[in-house]
C-alpha cells in the first residue's frame, strides 16, 4: 500500500500535490479506474472522466499561487466523503465534493468528484 492512498485524507492530500505539481501519474493512481467527475465549468456542464482535467494540467501551467483547502473528510467502512476548495488554480476558483471507496487491498480512491467553480 502506497502511502497516498493509505487514507481519505492522504488521497486528497495527493490530489492537491499532483494537482499543483502537474503530476499526472500521481493523479492517476489516486483515481479509481472508473472514476467520474462531474461539474459545472462557467455555464457548461461536464460529465465524463478525469481525462480532460489531466489534459487541462498538461498543457497549463497551475502557478505559484495555487492553494488548496481540506474543508472535511469523513470516512464510514470502506466509503468516504471530503470536501476541498481550490484557488487559482488555471486562474479559476472551485469547489470540489470526491466520493472516495477503499478497495479490497485496503487502498482508497476516488471514485466521483463533483465540482464548480466559484
Amino acid at each position: 500500500m502506497s502511502d497516498h492512498t493509505a487514507s481519505p485524507r492522504a488521497v486528497v492530500d495527493a490530489y492537491v500535490t499532483g494537482t499543483r505539481t502537474r503530476d499526472i501519474a500521481l493523479l492517476k493512481t489516486i483515481f479509481h479506474g472508473d472514476a467520474v467527475m462531474t461539474g459545472w465549468l462557467g455555464p457548461d456542464l461536464l460529465v465524463g472522466g478525469p481525462e480532460p482535467f489531466y489534459g487541462a494540467l498538461e498543457a497549463n501551467e497551475v502557478g505559484p499561487d495555487y492553494t488548496a483547502e481540506v474543508f472535511a473528510v469523513e470516512e464510514d467502512g470502506s466509503i468516504a466523503t471530503a470536501e476541498l476548495r481550490e484557488t487559482n488554480l488555471l486562474g479559476l476558483a472551485f469547489v470540489n465534493h470526491f466520493q472516495l471507496v477503499r478497495l479490497g487491498d485496503g487502498t482508497w480512491r476516488i471514485a466521483a468528484k463533483l465540482f464548480r467553480h466559484a
